[in-house]
């Protein structure tokens, strides 16, 4: 890479050989207007934790500029790593079964270079319409809204991400959440109180989930979480709709 990148955007990847080129071809897409947009440049770092398929030789042979591996099977603990790993001045956290619009990295760019912004997110839609999507993507809208947060790409600077210590590596799930939560509270504390998220940017999700969860069993075991969430996220039995898919293994 010719010059230092301005963003890292960090993957974690868990068995993801199937999703995986779509993605970076996607991210790649987007460098590419970034560079034309903005003149700077971005890396790719993917995080393989503890795959048992291609997942890193994929990753390298479809343009990752770094992979790295985190032998602990948890999400957060590799999105930590991977940002550990990045040498961009800003991050952003790109999930492996996503595909990104053309401008994402320019909305973000434009976020981090406000000094009032702490960090952001971006728009989430759905790869495809059915009846569980739609009811999960109700679901999170309404989440979002009363709760105040939104996901999609996070992003943030470097700096801030250490600060705080990135990633709760107590959860299993629900950890970008909670990191929406933590950077809004560093913004707060350090005079940089927006966390704005951008709808003129998505990432287009597979929602893979739902292909491999029958509307019922996602509805129940979300119900169940429901009691005692904050004790039931930090324990992999009960987040099993985050690590039992089959990663598109059809």
């Amino acid at each position: 890479m010719p010059h230092s990148p301005q963003i890292s955007v960090v993957i974690p990847a868990y068995n993801e050989e199937r999703y995986l080129p779509t993605t970076l071809a996607s991210l790649r897409q987007a460098a590419e207007y970034y560079r034309r947009v903005r003149d700077a440049e971005i890396e790719i770092v993917v995080a393989d934790n503890n795959s048992t398929d291609r997942t890193a030789e994929v990753a390298r042979q479809c343009g990752a500029d770094a992979v790295v591996r985190e032998p602990i099977n948890q999400i957060s603990r590799a999105r930590n790593t991977g940002a550990r790993a990045a040498r961009g001045e800003w991050l952003a956290f790109c999930d492996a079964d996503n595909r990104v619009t053309e401008n994402i990295l320019v909305a973000i760019h434009d976020n981090l270079s406000r000094p009032d912004v702490i960090g952001g997110g971006t728009l989430v839609k759905p790869e495809k319409f059915n009846f569980t999507v739609a009811i999960c993507f109700t679901a999170w809208k309404l989440f979002s809204i009363f709760g105040r947060v939104g996901v999609g790409i996070l992003h943030c600077r470097k700096a801030d991400f250490e600060r705080f210590g990135g990633f709760n590596e107590e959860l299993f799930a629900g950890e970008d959440v909670q990191f929406a939560y933590d950077l809004k509270k560093l913004g707060r504390a350090t005079g940089r109180p927006r966390f704005v998220i951008r709808h003129d940017a998505a990432i287009i999700t597979s929602m893979r989930k739902t292909e491999e969860f029958s509307f019922p069993t996602i509805a129940g075991r979300l119900l169940r979480m429901s009691v005692g969430m904050q004790r039931k996220l930090r324990d992999k039995r009960y987040c099993s709709l985050w690590y039992d898919v089959s990663r598109g293994k059809k």
